[in-house]
């Protein structure tokens, strides 16, 4: 093969793994751990109370690894880890709408209460003892409420296996205090968000998503659980 030629031939094979080198560095990795964890922790199905029994495993370092997001919303034999945040501010809660430019395409048009999503390989600190759930749940509370330092607790677990988004997710419920009502507003990432009451919220639980549904058909629950960690959502409690 002439000079020209092979140096062509292999100036092509160069750009040809950059490029392939660049698609795979562009994929969003996230936060995982293995089903077979889940099984031996206790399967549930719902919110399970005693969030304490599953925390200090389904946290630790020895138990989490990160996957390319397109293989893990299909791989059943992997749990992904979502911190789902309700968010209260003067007796009333946090709804809002998913809208078409979320990437979960599955939960479109529904109602929500939780905030949250699914944690980047790029919130793991590089002393983070979690691999970045905290700095995750911190993101996702910035990038969606503009909220940088917020009051909260862990109250319960939450499971769904019921549906093709649930199987592949497990979720970790928070309730947290809002200083004020305006971190509603303008923020790109939830469609109408709103504070309603409490007593609103808890109509019509087939216009929500079913982590959301789960959470409100138990809501009083939550708070005491949230009350008894010094967070308190009602007045007078």
């Amino acid at each position: 093969m002439p000079q020209s030629n092979m140096e062509s031939l292999l100036w092509r094979i160069r750009c040809f793994h950059g490029m392939r080198h660049h698609i795979m560095a562009a994929e969003e990795r996230v936060l995982c751990f293995k089903r077979e964890l889940f099984e031996q922790l206790g399967v549930f199905q719902g919110l399970r109370l005693d969030a304490d029994a599953y925390l200090p495993a389904i946290t630790s370092s020895a138990n989490l690894l990160y996957l390319d997001r397109s293989a893990a919303e299909l791989d059943p034999t992997h749990k992904q880890l979502i911190p789902y945040v309700l968010l209260f501010c003067n007796g009333k809660i946090l709804r809002y709408r998913r809208g078409k430019g979320g990437q979960e395409t599955r939960l479109h048009g529904l109602y929500s209460v939780g905030i949250g999503g699914h944690i980047s390989e790029e919130d793991h600190g590089l002393f983070a003892k979690d691999r970045g759930y905290l700095d995750g749940m911190r993101r996702e509370l910035m990038e969606e409420v503009a909220i940088d330092d917020v009051r909260e607790t862990a109250v319960v677990v939450i499971n769904d296996d019921s549906t093709p988004v649930g199987t592949v997710h497990f979720g970790v419920v928070h309730v947290a205090l809002a200083p004020n009502e305006d971190v509603a507003r303008g923020r790109s990432g939830i469609v109408g968000p709103e504070f309603v009451s409490i007593a609103e919220a808890v109509r019509e639980p087939d216009r929500y998503e079913t982590w959301s549904r789960l959470c409100l058909e138990q809501l009083d629950i939550l708070l005491d659980r949230a009350a008894a960690a010094g967070i308190h959502v009602r007045p007078g409690h």
